[in-house]
């Protein structure tokens, strides 16, 4: 042990990380804040217990290699075509703003340029894994706001790439002008290209070839060859290890493999990145942490004061109702993990002195501590300053329909809306969308559809879509407390209006049937009546018993939901519906079992106590039946018996 030093630390890793992460967990605190203090507690300016934190460090960039190789692999061509227009263009003028506020005031307090714009990057960055992380734990990753956010920091995560390319050249030359960096961004861009157009068309190749093989260690092996590989190839023309890395995930992501090679690289991706953010709570000096909190914490505020205006100030320049932009800024307002790599070029290349990269490390860890926290309170912020600042606000520019009337509002135009409203098109039953994402709208108006951009938790724009005239609102979208307010507003204009409200946990539904909804789905519930009703139908119960099991069970667990109960009379109605003898038919196909036998041969009562009580051949039934009926491909057998007798004889007619 005392011979392999590399495997000693690697044990300490280990095992302080574990109990760490666990209390993290419970804590509801993401897990890269858990990297983090694991390496402050046992590095060299926290208990000791690893002083050389060199041969960390180099598995760290292999961490950081891995990845960009996944994040590559999970981004694919295919998906950086379906990020949003708008959330492209929030997401790079965030970006673009933030990075030139930040580089003015770094100027104004005579830093040096390169070092500026290294500052406005890694300000700039976001934290995926925290969004996702508090996005996913509440459940609206598919609201409006989570949509938004998830496609900003996919943007973020992109810019990263030219970000380390220009920071890599700036910081290689004396005198940085505009000619140097549109020259470096000109010939990083030629290289990436050069580089791309090679390996799109070897690489699927070479995984072809791997594959036919059918050999699994030489297909993990030959993906992570290729990820090194063309890492490798890159840096040799100038740019880092990790572009190449990303590059090589891009180009593998188009190939039909990328699934299999994401499953077998994540362990490994895991583990290395973890050591690289370990590696980074290890610099953390905790002596400097303390003695400059009265500089570090103005900073820390400064940067997420500064962020949610940003946010904001570009949410209403693209016409994005303000509650849904401060939710989104308040989300986006921490530094991200891709920082840190920022700040380790910007050490590697003496754009960051050791003073300047302790105060950041440190704000960077306060703002993910700080994050999760506010964006507990983001909707009433949201909504202070939509009622402060917003009473003036231009919701939509979109002139009021005219002629509607008795038709159905759906709010929301995801896949929910989307298929109400393909219904409704269908059935010539007139209808409106309202959705606050300006590219679905686009798409609801190329497909044909009625649509308006608007905030429907907004009383005007409902007036715009005529709710005083609608009979139905249907709120399909993923945002609990617009649903609320849209569904209060509407109710308060036309309290006739009959209102469908969709939820995603059962807990929600007795606050939204208290506001006035008609019929609250959720989807919880209705998740676990589509599973019953499979299972009962792969035991063939047949529909109608099924429908009445659907109808209790949805009756029953809504009523208790709301505090009410279902009469007795009926329950025992419907159970003794359920228990008692009921038909179903079987047809016998020609390479049925069944087929050219007799009901004699077949002697189905004696087998399973049903009965074949007619069968149907030519469009006729044949209700005469004697113990020598030969049964024909083609007929289809009538059969009478309990549910379970039922079960029994289908799996007799199946394996005779």
């Amino acid at each position: 042990m005392e011979g392999i030093p590399l495997l000693r630390d690697i044990i300490i890793l280990m095992g302080v990380s574990i109990p760490i992460l666990i209390i993290f967990h419970r804590l509801g605190i993401p897990t890269i804040l858990g990297f983090l203090a694991t390496g402050f507690i046992i590095g060299p300016h926290g208990s000791k217990l690893i002083t050389e934190v060199g041969t960390v460090e180099l598995l760290a960039q292999i961490g950081v290699v891995m990845l960009l190789f996944t994040i590559g692999l999970e981004l694919s061509f295919a998906k950086l075509r379906n990020v949003g227009r708008e959330a492209v263009l929030y997401g790079g003028l965030q970006i673009i703003l933030t990075s030139a506020i930040i580089i003015a005031i770094a100027r104004i307090f005579n830093h040096p340029f390169p070092q500026s714009i290294l500052f406005g990057f890694i300000i700039a960055q976001s934290s995926t894994a925290i969004i996702i992380k508090i996005l996913s734990d509440r459940g609206e990753i598919d609201s409006s706001y989570g949509r938004l956010s998830m496609g900003i920091v996919i943007v973020q995560d992109i810019a990263v790439v030219p970000m380390i390319i220009l920071l890599q050249y700036i910081g290689k030359v004396e005198g940085i002008t505009t000619l140097i960096i549109t020259k470096s961004i000109l010939t990083a861009i030629i290289a990436v290209s050069a580089i791309l157009v090679a390996a799109y068309f070897l690489v699927p190749r070479i995984l072809y070839q791997v594959v036919r093989l059918r050999n699994r260690e030489v297909f993990i092996i030959t993906a992570l060859f290729l990820c090194l590989g063309i890492a490798w190839l890159t840096s040799r023309v100038g740019l880092s290890l990790a572009i190449g890395a990303f590059i090589a995930g891009l180009v593998i992501s188009e190939s039909e493999y990328s699934h299999q090679i994401v499953a077998d690289v994540l362990p490994f991706r895991d583990v290395l990145s973890s050591l690289f953010f370990i590696s980074i709570g290890m610099l953390l000096e905790f002596h400097y942490f303390l003695s400059h909190l009265s500089y570090i914490f103005p900073m820390v505020c400064a940067i997420i004061v500064l962020k949610i205006l940003v946010i904001i100030a570009v949410g209403q320049m693209l016409r994005y109702p303000l509650r849904l932009a401060v939710i989104v800024a308040i989300g986006l307002a921490n530094i991200g993990e891709f920082s840190f790599v920022l700040m380790k070029i910007g050490e590697a290349y003496n754009l960051l002195d050791k003073e300047m990269y302790q105060a950041f490390i440190a704000a960077s860890i306060l703002t993910m501590l700080a994050i999760p926290l506010l964006f507990e309170k983001s909707q009433r912020i949201a909504l202070w300053f939509a009622h402060t600042f917003g009473a003036k606000e231009l919701h939509s520019f979109e002139p009021a329909p005219r002629g509607l009337a008795n038709h159905v509002i759906i709010a929301g135009y995801g896949l929910n809306g989307q298929n109400t409203a393909n219904v409704l098109k269908a059935t010539g039953i007139e209808y409106i969308i309202l959705d606050m994402n300006g590219d679905r709208v686009g798409m609801a108006k190329k497909q044909g559809h009625r649509a308006l951009f608007g905030d429907i938790s907004h009383a005007e724009i409902l007036k715009k879509a005529g709710i005083k005239r609608a009979r139905v609102i249907v709120f399909a979208v993923s945002d609990p407390v617009a649903t609320r307010m849209a569904l209060k507003a509407a109710k308060d204009i036309n309290p006739s209006v009959y209102a469908i409200a969709r939820t995603r946990y059962i807990g929600e539904v007795e606050a939204l049937y208290k506001l006035g909804a008609n019929q609250v789905i959720s989807e919880e519930f209705e998740t676990s009546v589509e599973i019953f009703a499979r299972v009962l139908g792969e035991y063939h119960i047949p529909n109608n018993i099924i429908q009445n099991q659907i109808d209790l069970i949805r009756h029953e667990g809504y009523a208790m939901l709301r505090g009410l109960s279902l009469p007795k009379e009926r329950l025992m109605e419907l159970s003794s519906l359920f228990a008692g003898s009921v038909t179903s038919t079987f047809l016998a196909t020609e390479d049925s079992p069944a087929a050219g036998k007799t009901l004699a041969e077949l002697d189905l009562r004696k087998k399973t106590g049903a009965i074949i009580i007619a069968i149907v051949r030519g469009g006729k039934a044949a209700a005469s039946l004697s113990a020598d009926f030969r049964i024909n491909a083609g007929d289809v057998l009538v059969l009478l018996g309990s549910h379970v007798q039922l079960d029994q004889a289908m799996q007799v007619l199946k394996q005779i």
